[in-house]
Formats: C-alpha cells, structure tokens, sequence
C-alpha cells in the first residue's frame, strides 16, 4: 500500500522537531536563496559565530506492506506492518551514488523515512513531537553501493530488522533517532568549532560541486550555468544550492541547543 502523506508534509514535520530540538542540539535548515546572500530574513537562520556541522538528509516516504505473503515476511520473517523504502534506480538517477560520494567527503548524510504512511499518524507524530522517533534513518553508507542498476528498496520494522532487496540481504547496522542524535552532538564537540569557518565551507563547497557532476540528466550547459549563478553567493547557500537541486536533499547547520527536548 503507497503512502497517502506528501514527501513535503513529512519533510516540514520532521524540519519543525529538528529546529526545536534533536537531543541536546538543533538543526537549522539552510535554504539555497542565492539572492539574499545571508541577510537577516534570507532563508536561513543560522549563526556562523558559533560552533556548528552540516548535516545532509534525503526525505523518503515508504510503503506499508500488511500481509503475510509479502517477500519481507516470506523471506526473512518479518513482522507486519513493515515498511519499504525505495532508492532509486542506478539506471535513471545516480543519486545514492552522489550520496555516497558526500558521505565519504566527511558529511554526515541519512535517508530518512516514516514509519507510517496515514494522514492521521503524521498528525499524531507531529502534536506529540515524535516524528524523528517514528522515523527509520540510514547512511548510505549502511546499504553500500548498488549491485546494478535495477529497481532495489530497503524493508524495515521500525523496532526491529531491515533488510536490503531485491535479493534479500539482512543490514547489520540499526540508526535509531537517539544514535544519530548522539553522534551528531559528538561530532559538534569535536570538529564544531572548524567546520563553519569559510576556508571549511568553501572546500565543502567544491566537493559538492563536483560530486553534482554525476548528475548526467541535467546537461552539462545547464551545470555551468548553474555554477556560474552561485559565483559570488556565500558557500553556505551555495552547498544547500547544489544539495537541493543535483542531490535532492535539505541542507541543516547542527548547532547546540539552548533545551533538552
């Protein structure tokens, strides 16, 4: 069964918890407004004064499987409901590839998808602020390059297994909300202080660009112009720019918080 939520209703649910909190930091979100150039009201709202670190996340939504002749329960056992999250396809889109490209530049980069798939249960998630906690988040680096370039997705018990298909693999690593929370509060201790500084952010920049040059559907006149709008726009922009629209992720700056959640 597809999902009835909007990748954009999941999206704003999920950014609005992160802002508020996630755990001991928040997550600013930085859009890539390439006219306000980090004026007060430009699209983003994070301080470079103070220690912070990128991190990259891909919203995904899932579909629910509920019966027991489905190939997760068949296979491996799974409990139903479980859930499915589509990548895409090497054939059509290299965007895991890109993805892991950023991860090995020293990001930190998730997919990020619900555990639900109903209107009702995003609105349950998001008054009680546990949407991050319904969500399954995986690296690419945990599902590894894709064997070919056929259809493939990872299968999941949000409290339980996952699995990458289409031959059935059991994944060993489990990311829970808390984990990721805990190793982004580590990385801001120790690396916090450098990674906002320009000299950073620039090189993080050109990484980038040149990781969006695996994009070959959008033509190579079109990637210079593209490079050519953003000379001059600050690197921050400029990395959520390209991150947007050749990585089809959201950007956030990692910063820490003034509360607990």
């Amino acid at each position: 069964m597809g999902p009835s939520i909007s990748e954009f209703s999941y999206g704003f649910a999920i950014t609005s918890e992160l802002i508020r909190s996630l755990g001991g930091v928040t997550a600013a979100p930085v859009f890539p407004s390439l006219f306000a150039e980090g004026r007060p009201g430009g699209g983003w709202d994070v301080r470079l004064d103070r220690p912070g670190v990128p991190l990259f996340l891909q919203f995904k939504l899932c579909e629910v499987m509920t019966r027991r002749n489905c190939r997760e329960s068949q296979s491996l056992r799974f409990n139903v409901p479980c859930y499915r999250m589509h990548l895409r396809p090497a054939r059509s889109s290299r965007q895991h590839e890109m993805l892991l490209d950023l991860e090995r530049s020293g990001q930190d980069v998730y997919y990020i998808a619900p555990a639900f798939h109903r209107p009702d249960e995003l609105n349950a998630a998001f008054l009680t602020r546990s949407v991050r906690r319904q969500s399954f988040w995986v690296k690419p680096s945990d599902v590894g390059p894709l064997p070919d370039p056929f259809e493939h997705h990872v299968s999941f018990e949000l409290s339980g297994r996952w699995a990458f298909f289409s031959e059935p693999r059991i994944l060993e690593s489990k990311r829970g909300f808390d984990e990721v929370a805990t190793n982004l509060e580590h990385r801001l201790r120790e690396r916090g202080g450098t990674e906002l500084a320009s000299e950073n952010l620039e090189k993080l920049a050109a990484s980038i660009t040149e990781i969006a040059r695996k994009r070959h559907d959008i033509e190579e006149p079109l990637q210079t112009e593209s490079r050519e709008a953003v000379q001059g726009v600050a690197p921050l922009q400029r990395i959520a720019y390209y991150a947007s629209v050749f990585l089809e992720s959201q950007m956030f700056v990692v910063q820490e918080s003034a509360g607990e959640a």
